[in-house]
Formats: C-alpha cells, sequence, structure tokens
C-alpha cells in the first residue's frame, strides 16, 4: 500500500489509530508548535478524535485544578492503555500550558514548565475562544490550532456522541470561581460548568510527523526509508 507522512496530511484531513480494538477517526487539528509559548515537546502532528468518545467527570472533587484532576488522571493511564501498544510508545510526552492549582488565578505555567501528559484535553484558547469573544474569565494556556476558528458557534467545535451533537470538556478552568471549567457546548459555544457534571471526551494527542499513513488512512510506525550513504558490491567470484 501507498503511504505517505504524517506531516504531510492537510490540517482537517482524518486519520485512523485503534483505540480498544477498534479503528477511530482523529482530525489533523495542527502541524508543529502551535506557538512561542510551546517548547519543542509540542512539536509535530496534533490529533483530536473526531467523535465524543464517551462522557467523564471533570473531577470528581469539583475544583477546577486540571493538573491533578480525574480527568488528566484518566487520560494518562486508563485511557492510554486503551491505544494500540504500537502507537502508544510513539505518542509524544508533551508538555502543556495549564493553569496551575485552583480558583480564579489566571497565572498559566508554559513551555517547559507545562504540563507533562501524552493525553489531553485541548484548552480553551486552543480551540478559538479568547476574552474578546466570550469572557473575561477565558484563560490563555495556549494558542489557537489551525483547524479552529475564532469565536464561539463555529461549526468545527461541534462533536458528537452516538450520533448527536453533546458538549465536551476543555482542559481550562472557569475563573469565575473554583468548581468550573469550560466546556463547548453542542451548539459550539463555550460554556462553564460544575467539573463534577459528565461532559464529553475528546482525547488529543501530538505523534512525531515523520510517521507514516497508509492508503486506508491508519497511522503506523513505520518512517520513510532512508537513502544509504553508500553501497557496496562484492567483486565476482572465479
Amino acid at each position: 500500500m501507498a503511504a505517505v507522512k504524517l506531516s504531510a496530511k492537510g490540517v482537517g484531513s482524518v486519520v485512523k489509530i485503534k483505540v480498544n480494538g477498534t479503528l477511530r477517526n482523529f482530525i489533523v487539528v495542527h502541524q508543529g508548535k502551535p506557538s512561542s509559548i510551546y517548547d519543542a515537546s509540542c512539536d509535530g502532528t496534533w490529533l483530536l478524535m473526531e467523535d465524543i468518545y464517551e462522557t467523564r467527570q471533570w473531577h470528581s472533587s469539583n475544583v477546577n485544578d486540571y493538573a491533578n484532576s480525574t480527568i488528566h488522571s484518566y487520560l494518562n493511564s486508563t485511557f492510554l492503555n486503551l491505544i494500540d501498544a504500537n502507537i502508544r510508545a510513539q505518542i509524544k510526552q508533551a508538555k502543556i500550558p495549564y493553569r496551575p492549582g485552583s480558583g480564579t488565578s489566571q497565572s498559566v505555567n508554559s513551555g517547559a514548565n507545562g504540563l507533562s501528559a501524552k493525553i489531553f484535553l485541548l484548552s480553551d484558547r486552543e480551540v478559538g475562544y479568547t476574552q474578546s469573544n466570550v469572557n473575561q474569565y477565558i484563560v490563555n494556556d495556549g494558542a489557537k490550532l489551525s483547524y479552529f476558528q475564532d469565536g464561539n458557534g463555529t461549526t468545527e467545535k461541534i462533536a458528537k456522541l452516538n450520533g448527536s451533537a453533546t458538549y465536551w470538556w476543555l482542559r481550562s478552568p472557569h475563573t469565575s470561581g473554583s468548581t468550573n471549567a469550560w466546556y463547548v457546548s453542542s451548539s459550539g459555544n463555550a460554556g462553564g460548568n460544575h467539573c463534577t457534571n459528565a461532559y464529553g471526551v475528546r482525547p488529543a494527542l501530538i505523534l512525531p510527523s515523520t510517521l507514516l499513513v497508509s492508503d486506508d488512512g491508519s497511522v503506523n510506525t513505520n518512517t520513510a526509508p532512508s537513502t544509504p550513504g553508500s553501497i557496496t558490491v562484492p567483486g565476482s567470484i572465479n
């Protein structure tokens, strides 16, 4: 079968990764580092599950501390282990921008001080929400990914669970208090609600751009062959 590098897949195209034994569609939402607030660990092909995988609480203790949240722990343990072992071994250990702790602070750790994660939720800024197009409780914990448009209610933000548009969680705290986090509504609008609510989960991850995609869309761990520097041909034997 023909194959191309992940780096050749256009933003918005779909590739397939096996999760819990079933091929799932993932959207290419960005190529490379989104901005200078990300370090080299985030330089690769950003993938987001096309459909909502399931619904889960953001934090079972109802505090908006993503680093210590129920969903962050689940994604980087139980969910991570559902991914095909060969692909799992290639997922980048990324340092993603995040707001440390809980409460109303909007201070963000980024670059080498970002939160270490292989699987993560996207942030409010990464999907195109800003303080100017939503409200003052948006945290600047990232930069817009190429796939998304700025603003509320844009159709590319809408995701489905079992065929129906459903709310899905972002990793960003809603800084009006200590108990809310941001989500994307079924119409693509930003909203905030209690972290104990069960909303949709769309896992995101970053893969090396050198991995290959087969013509059926499946990502595999092969890389393009390199040309040897020289070839030695044995002499003839008399």
